[in-house]
């Protein structure tokens, strides 16, 4: 006897069986070492990677929702870094929910023969997810996740392409910007971020649980609604932030970017989100940025890579988990970042060193979820809970128990009475999701600073551990950070002692209890190598079957883009346009409408159109349209204040809507409030601007400001 949830698990499991299969493949070239220029060189730059909508969003798995426009963009920070040696190192944050290994792999391969940069090998390379719940899906190199991370499965091969060739051209960038520079290291705490969610298994590391809890009792607390654990489960996490600021060299220092590490699951905006952001990660990288833009005037702004760490059991605090709710918690992330940036630090540029390796997670056991891992993790359930499942779901049993998975409990064991499916289970898992087997993991010395590569999602004690386990193998290093989903995404890895318990992230860790140990002894045994590496003499293969292959996006000659969940309604937006003090979605902002021609992927990456319209606002004076400035930074859609959305797709033309959540300093400013604004679009194939509009106006016609139905002319003036 089945039940409903275990049908529909077994109807997806032989979709994935008799599904196609795409794939990617190439070869690296072998790097060459750079001649020694006697310097300390870095160089940043920032890309933006936001593709068009009608993609489903990664990270919520079959919770999630499919994008219909954006709020925040994403982008791709990409620093590099090259020693008096020339020994050199490139490391990218990007706004993504995860980054494979095959991405990764054509990055660099697109960095050594598209841009000719045969310094930087795949080994020298960090490429890093922020884990933003709210980027695209379906760019995975493995077919586990393209069926599983998202709401709608397949790999998406113009994504990936689009992708990879954005992020290999921040990293070309960068390593183009290259300059003298000098390096500075900070820590300090800061509260309130975040909480520990699954505290029952956390407290059972015993001392290393407990000396963290009274390292933090000092910290006030910031108190939310949703407290498992006390007080406790707000101490029950890392709450330092860790800052390496880049300043350009003697005789005229300026900031030329700004590293950031923290672990939190940047998770704000809720499941039913249906716009592009990058979450709190998103809102401190955008405030410290135009913040120091504005500060110092130049032309060439500060970049501010934010990179994530140990953040499996790290739930950030929200409350309402909307737009002000992220824009809070973000807020508290870049004032912490912006209070390091103002203290001396500690001088650490120095030699560039890294070790590189591949680790076989299969020789611990076959590759397996548990059965808790579908109700989903503490205050973010699936469906599934409601099927039945929870967390700790556990067996006992020796003779029930799954080879090598020590207690973790079957997914069908309760609803199949069948021997033979449960033992085919395990198998077609491995045989038909292919889940990676084979981890690429890295240590990379900056002087005195040593970070070492987590391929997933790691809980805070076990990130303890292995800081721990790495600083004992380097002497030299005074600091040990973790660089969380980094080169590779293989699901959660926990303690021994949490994975007894089987809560979600012991549950989601599919290579049996011992795999974040050897992760630690792997890495450990990389940073103890430091100092003996060799660049790699000859090319390497890459290869990986990414499951079939689907087109999403924008739809030709369709009447609605996508899905019907693509439509323009401020309810389904409620999330970004919430006004939290009535609960109801605010419906006047001023808005304004376009007709576009639908976006499009080309086969010429260098002949890319936009896919993704840009969005900023003009006021009116006495010598015509001018840019809006706020606090020094033009008003556009590369700060928090817009949301642009796909209304409809038909015959080959595309109706976009933009709207503006006019800020309260326009607002209760007794010029700007009474100025002429109009808004300026460029769109996916040419400029559109709005008729001119006050605020009091837009409000009487529910925010609607206009409509355009063709781009302009070349030529055409707008006074």
């Amino acid at each position: 006897m089945m039940t409903r949830s275990s049908r529909v698990l077994i109807a997806v499991i032989l979709l994935f069986i008799f599904s196609g299969c795409a794939g990617i493949s190439g070869r690296l070239p072998a790097p060459v070492p750079s001649d020694p220029c006697g310097r300390f060189l870095a160089g940043a730059s920032k890309v933006d990677i936001t593709p068009m909508p009608g993609y489903p969003m990664g990270g919520y798995a079959v919770a999630g929702y499919i994008s219909r426009g954006v709020w925040m963009r994403l982008n791709a920070r990409a620093v590099c870094f090259e020693d008096p040696d020339g020994r050199s190192l490139a490391m990218v944050s990007a706004d993504l929910w995860a980054m494979p290994a095959g991405l990764a792999d054509r990055v660099a391969d697109l960095v050594a023969r598209k841009h000719g940069i045969r310094q930087l090998g795949r080994e020298q390379i960090i490429l890093a997810a922020t884990h933003t719940h709210n980027g695209p899906g379906n760019f995975s190199s493995s077919k586990l996740y393209n069926q599983m991370a998202s709401p709608e499965g397949g790999f998406d091969r113009d994504l990936f392409n689009f992708l990879a060739g954005r992020i290999a051209g921040a990293i070309a960038d960068a390593w183009n910007d290259r300059r003298p520079a000098v390096l500075r290291y900070s820590e300090a705490p800061v509260p309130g971020i975040g909480r520990n969610r699954s505290i029952e298994p956390f407290l059972a590391n015993g001392a290393d649980a407990l000396a963290l809890i009274e390292e933090n009792k000092p910290l006030p607390i910031r108190k939310t609604p949703f407290p498992v654990g006390g007080d406790d489960a707000y101490r029950a996490i890392d709450q330092k932030l860790k800052v390496i600021l880049v300043q350009t060299a003697e005789p005229d220092p300026s900031i030329l970017c700004v590293l950031a590490f923290y672990a939190v699951h940047p998770t704000v905006m809720n499941t039913t989100t249906e716009v592009y952001n990058s979450d709190i990660f998103g809102v401190a990288a955008s405030v410290v940025e135009r913040s120091l833009a504005a500060s110092t005037g130049r032309s060439d702004n500060p970049v501010v890579a934010i990179f994530n760490g140990p953040e499996a059991d790290v739930a950030a605090n929200w409350t309402r988990r909307d737009r002000d709710d992220t824009i809070e918690v973000g807020k508290m992330l870049s004032g912490g970042i912006m209070k390091l940036i103002e203290i001396p630090g500690e001088d650490i540029t120095g030699q560039i060193d890294f070790n590189f390796g591949w680790t076989c997670l299969k020789t611990l056991a076959g590759p397996l979820s548990g059965a808790s891992t579908l109700c989903g993790a503490e205050a973010d359930w699936t469906f599934f809970r409601d099927a039945g499942f929870y967390e700790g779901m556990t067996q006992q049993d020796p003779e029930k128990q799954i080879k090598n998975q020590g207690v973790k409990r079957h997914p069908l064991e309760d609803d199949v009475s069948s021997k033979t499916l449960k033992s085919m289970y395990p198998w077609i898992v491995e045989k038909f999701l292919d889940p990676p087997k084979n981890v690429p993991l890295g240590v990379y010395r900056v002087g005195p600073l040593v970070m070492g590569t987590l391929p997933g999602e790691f809980t805070t004690v076990l990130g303890i551990r292995i800081k721990n386990a790495i600083a004992e193998a380097a002497p030299f290093a005074e600091h040990v950070l973790l660089v969380g989903m980094a080169n590779e995404y293989l699901s959660y890895f926990t303690t021994e002692e949490e994975y007894a318990f089987q809560h979600y992230e012991g549950a989601s860790m599919m290579y049996g209890p011992r795999a974040g140990k050897l992760v630690c002894e792997e890495l450990a045994a990389l940073a103890a190598g430091l100092g003996n590496t060799k660049l790699r003499e000859k090319q390497m293969k890459y290869g990986y079957s990414t499951g079939s292959g689907k087109h999403f996006g924008v739809k030709q000659f369709s009447l609605i883009s996508h899905q019907e969940r693509l439509k323009a309604n401020h309810y389904n937006l409620s999330s970004v346009l919430m006004d939290h003090n009535t609960g109801l979605p605010v419906t006047d902002y001023p808005r304004f409408v376009w007709i576009d021609g639908n976006p499009g992927w080309s086969d010429d990456p260098d002949r890319q159109k936009p896919v993704m319209p840009s969005v900023t606002v003009e006021t009116r004076n006495g010598a015509g349209w001018t840019p809006l400035v706020i606090d020094g930074m033009p008003e556009n859609d590369a700060g928090l204040n817009f949301v642009t959305t796909i209304v409809a797709s038909l015959f080959g033309n595309t109706r976009w809507t933009t709207i503006w959540m006019t800020p309260s300093s326009v607002e209760n400013d007794p010029v700007l409030s009474r100025s002429v604004f109009r808004f300026v679009v460029q769109g996916t194939n040419g400029i559109f601007r709005s008729p001119g509009f006050d605020l009091e106006s837009a409000r009487s016609r529910s925010g609607f400001t206009g409509i355009a139905r063709e781009p302009e002319r070349p030529g055409t003036t707008h006074l």
